[in-house]
């Protein structure tokens, strides 16, 4: 999840991970991803796929004519499209568990059950109740008594200030800019350029902190 952030132009808001299912919350940042060069596109789109002898020739400057030169620009252009794709997140994200289960497993075949669901977040509001559910997963499931320990999750990420891990030996991966969970805008903002929640970070724990005990209550 974190190393496909960095490659895609796709910003993490809030995540929970739980024994047979997870849930994230995403930003696709598109003007990020208009603001990069074709090498750039490149680049990122090669760190997860190996690249084809046409963009390898072109990136090393060795394509003349003008028909393979449109061609490659035509793929870049698919590239580019594709790094602001959920859909295309989740594809990769979702092969990398299901190879990683079943090799675990020792079995193949269909891992997950289905195709992953989602929905339009339209405003602030529906962007921090989405998230307050997502931390508040494990408590609800009575895995986790409290937010300190609702281990797996972006609250737990928050709360206990884990560092960004970079994933090595992934090609050119190291080379791409770190990239944490989306930073709030309030009195104590994250370290986080770019899209950023309409809100104090303190207040958010306090939010989901209040919701977590009336859920215990009810």
């Amino acid at each position: 999840m974190r190393l496909l952030s960095q490659v895609f132009a796709v910003d993490v808001c809030a995540y929970a991970i739980m024994s047979n299912n997870y849930h994230l919350v995403l930003h696709v940042n598109t003007a990020t991803a208009e603001s990069w060069t074709d090498e750039e596109v490149a680049r990122r789109w090669t760190t997860l796929y190996k690249a084809p002898l046409l963009v390898s020739r072109w990136l090393n400057g060795e394509l003349k004519s003008k028909g393979k030169m449109n061609r490659t620009q035509e793929l870049i252009g698919e590239w580019r499209e594709r790094l602001t794709d959920i859909s295309w997140f989740m594809r990769n994200l979702n092969e990398y568990v299901a190879r990683e289960a079943n090799k675990e497993e020792g079995c193949k075949g269909r891992f997950w059950e289905g195709r992953f669901k989602s929905q339009a977040l339209l405003d602030e509001k529906a962007l921090l109740s989405c998230m307050a559910y997502v931390d508040l997963n494990p408590v609800r499931a009575d895995i986790a008594q409290s937010l300190e320990e609702s281990e797996f999750t972006s609250i737990y990420e928050r709360i206990h200030s884990v560092a960004c891990q970079q994933d090595k030996g992934k090609g050119e991966i190291d080379s791409l800019p770190r990239k944490g969970l989306v930073g709030f805008l309030g009195h104590q903002r994250e370290a986080q350029p770019g899209f950023g929640v309409e809100f104090s970070l303190l207040d958010y724990f306090a939010l989901v902190e209040e919701l977590g005990v009336r859920n215990k209550a009810e």
